[in-house]
């Protein structure tokens, strides 16, 4: 029932959020791209600072390695919901491999994980009033995988109210992974290096090439953040590369 009620209230704020879309730039030429990357992070007044940092860096360096970019970086509710319809617009003429990072503060609603707008309010989360200001994990990957080869959901957050259970239920496409960067009930571990970014952050610039399979990137990734963090923080992966 909890989920129905998600997926309505976000259908809604995705049909009247479409007009945003004048105002965002969608990408060009995404069918001569590698794929199609969409970067969304938040920080909730600096409170979550690495945030936008980690966000900056991996969508830099997937955008510098010819994937098509949708950066929604502090977005409001609106700004995500028209941040969907730009998604699925421009998965239909991409390259074909799909990269999500989704950054700030998340948790399990039934069976699935929600991303926080930046204008999330504490009522609204107290209240469970919530519908107009998250990304769903499941929704945002349906848009983004749409014609794709493969697709990676990375969750780089300490998803709140989750069991092992709960993320398996979460609903992806065909061809979908999602990894989440903490696993489950683990912790982000921050300022890994000069620049104050995340280990995941951190080991995907690092690791990340355009000419490298995404499933050994994506095992690289895991096993570095793994090392770096002295085994304090043990992404999980759900589906298969």
């Amino acid at each position: 029932m909890v989920a129905m009620l998600v997926r309505w209230l976000v259908a809604g704020m995705v049909a009247a959020s479409a007009l945003l879309l004048s105002a965002m730039v969608v990408p060009a030429s995404a069918a001569d791209s590698a794929g199609l990357a969409v970067v969304i992070a938040n920080s909730y007044d600096e409170a979550l600072p690495a945030s936008l940092r980690d966000a900056d860096a991996i969508a830099d360096k997937l955008e510098e390695n010819g994937f098509s970019m949708i950066r929604l970086l502090g977005a409001t509710g609106g700004e995500m919901a028209a941040g969907i319809v730009q998604v699925r617009q421009a998965a239909e003429t991409a390259g074909p491999l799909r990269l999500v990072y989704m950054s700030g503060f998340g948790m399990c609603v039934s069976d699935d994980l929600v991303l926080f707008a930046e204008d999330m309010q504490p009522e609204q989360f107290k209240s469970g009033q919530i519908g107009d200001v998250i990304v769903p994990v499941s929704l945002l990957a349906e848009a983004a995988g749409t014609g794709a080869d493969r697709s990676v959901v990375v969750f780089d957050t300490n998803p709140r109210r989750c069991t092992q259970d709960m993320v398996n239920a979460v609903k992806l496409p065909e061809n979908t992974a999602l990894l989440i960067t903490t696993g489950i009930g683990g912790d982000i571990i921050d300022e890994i290096d000069e620049d104050g970014m995340s280990a995941f952050a951190t080991a995907f610039v690092d690791t990340f090439a355009p000419d490298r399979p995404i499933k050994d990137i994506i095992t690289d990734v895991i096993a570095q953040v793994g090392e770096m963090t002295d085994g304090q923080q043990k992404p999980v992966l759900v589906g298969e590369l």
